[in-house]
């Protein structure tokens, strides 16, 4: 062999190992990082709690297993619950809402992104051990068929080939805020920071998508504005450019905080907090507009692009004693 061949085909060999996928890297154990499914709260919440099932399943066995996952609270409340499937046959073998379908394949699931939900989990787990599949499904806290995203982990269940995850639905997607579900009225009837969060992520979208010409809406539409609930938005200098608050004057420091509000907040520029975060929360006192009384406040505030230019958004619950 020439220098020149050696030299070809060291270069062969060392692209190759460059060309090789790098696994994946392994989960958290279940050990470091449990959760429930009632304390769900976020995707990360979501895979803790498909690789404690994982776990649960490999140490206890899958008789037991599927009893706990239709039984205990630990691993059903309301939307959150663990399914297992069969891939390659679409069978449900856990599928504590519907379990008489268990055993039974499914017949043709296909969803609002043209193709058949079975098929998509057979693809996917053609490629990798674990990972989301996006797709709608039956939300049973509402009864509405709605974009799902569940988080799957490949898994020996009596032998077949399996796998075991669970999935989120969230009302502030793009493809889900509906009006009906995500409203001011909504939040002033049942006040929680859950429901704050869905109410100024989806008036993000709206700005996002209507720029300055959304500021109408977010003072003067219903969906908007309901009792103590209201929009506020501003720019990067604290400018007030709308507020669904009865005293209100744009172009000014927004009136949630003040005239001066560095000084409600002992000169924390609160502005570039927000900027800087994202997404963050702001406590403070503020007249509320039904009592004329101060009460403490909890504030919602999330950056977003309109026509371009910087904003903020945001939205706030007067917190009771």
């Amino acid at each position: 062999m020439s220098i020149w061949q050696a030299i070809a085909s060291l270069a062969a060999l060392l692209l190759a190992g460059t060309m090789t996928q790098a696994p994946a890297a392994a989960p958290i154990p279940c050990a470091e990082k449990s959760v429930s499914a009632a304390a769900i709260r976020s995707a990360a919440d979501l895979e803790a709690f498909v690789q404690c099932a994982y776990e649960y399943a490999q140490e206890m066995g899958t008789e037991e297993a599927h009893r706990a996952f239709h039984e205990d609270a630990r691993w059903r409340s309301g939307q959150f619950y663990i399914f297992v499937l069969n891939p390659s046959t679409h069978t449900p073998l856990v599928q504590p809402p519907a379990p008489s379908r268990e055993g039974t394949p499914w017949d043709d699931l296909t969803d609002g992104f043209d193709t058949d939900l079975n098929d998509e989990f057979h693809r996917v787990f053609g490629l990798v051990d674990r990972g989301w599949v996006y797709y709608e499904f039956h939300n049973p806290d509402d009864n509405l068929t709605e974009p799902k995203a569940s988080y799957t982990m490949r898994i020996d269940w009596d032998g077949n080939d399996a796998v075991i995850g669970a999935g989120i639905y969230r009302r502030d997607l793009p493809g889900t805020c509906y009006a009906e579900q995500v409203n001011a009225a909504a939040l002033a009837a049942e006040p929680s920071l859950e429901k704050l969060e869905e109410l100024v992520r989806c008036a993000a979208l709206e700005v996002e998508s209507k720029g300055y010409f959304a500021t109408l809406l977010m003072e003067s539409d219903p969906r908007w504005r309901a009792g103590s609930i209201y929009m506020f938005g501003m720019d990067m200098t604290g400018r007030q450019l709308f507020s669904g608050h009865p005293i209100r004057i744009n172009g000014e420091p927004v009136v949630e905080w003040g005239r001066e509000p560095k000084e409600r907040f002992n000169g924390r520029d609160m502005v570039d907090v927000a900027g800087t975060f994202g997404e963050s929360y702001i406590y403070y006192h503020a007249i509320h507009p039904e009592t004329g009384n101060w009460h403490r406040k909890a504030a919602f505030v999330k950056r977003v692009s309109g026509q371009g230019v910087p904003l903020l958004v945001g939205a706030g619950i007067y917190l009771t004693d």
